[in-house]
């Protein structure tokens, strides 16, 4: 009986030392990714920041992206800047994160405007090549981004998104790899920098806030 006992005693103290460890490297995983930044819509920009001076929005650290046929226009933005920003523009702000302004290049092609679940893409963006793989998860969508010899994965989206859509790829920061503007079923649109990204599991740059968030 105490042999039985001691041999209980011992599997519960292991399976907790073992619980606990997989519970710490997992609070250190999830420590080092990135921090997650904002991203808004015109109106809500509009709304929230530019036209409220008491606004809890900060005022400053902010870029303003506008598509540009063929390219995505970037540049500072600020409260108490004149006119209406364009109705299409989106607004990113992470604290010690800087794009590179002026008319970024797209990728040209199409074939990302509906990706195939489970297909590998091999594409081009300027003088570098980039892969992709779409997946439909049990917590969302699955994208596998390859560049530089190195994969980068995401989950993006609710769970039961049964559409997705990638609507821009382009060096957005500058360091000569692709960034992603990425549409998931009918309400999410998540941001993905490269220089935020590390090989493995990553969380989305920035995910573009509703009203009433």
């Amino acid at each position: 009986m105490n042999t039985a006992k001691n041999t209980t005693l011992r599997a519960l103290r292991d399976f907790g030392l073992v619980s606990a460890i997989s519970l710490a490297a997992a609070s250190i995983w999830a420590a080092g990714l990135p921090e997650e930044g904002y991203l808004l819509d015109a109106e809500m920009w509009q709304e929230e920041v530019a036209a409220s001076p008491d606004s809890q929005w900060p005022a400053e650290g902010w870029f303003r992206l506008v598509p540009q046929g063929r390219g995505i226009e970037v540049s500072a933005a600020q409260r108490g800047q004149p006119g209406a920003p364009a109705a299409d523009a989106l607004y990113f702000r992470l604290p010690g994160t800087q794009l590179k302004q002026g008319l970024r290049a797209v990728y040209a092609g199409t074939v990302l405007q509906q990706p195939r679940l489970g297909q590998d893409y091999e594409l081009t963006l300027g003088q570098g090549r980039f892969g992709l793989r779409v997946e439909s998860g049990v917590k969302g969508m699955e994208y596998a981004i390859t560049y530089g010899q190195q994969t980068y994965t995401y989950v993006l989206g609710p769970f039961d998104a049964t559409k997705t859509s990638v609507k821009a790829v382009a060096d957005l920061d500058g360091d000569a790899r692709p960034d992603f503007l990425i549409d998931v079923g009918d309400d999410a649109t998540y941001l993905l920098l490269s220089t935020k990204a590390r090989p493995g599991a990553n969380l989305p740059t920035a995910e573009l806030w509703a009203k009433g968030c």
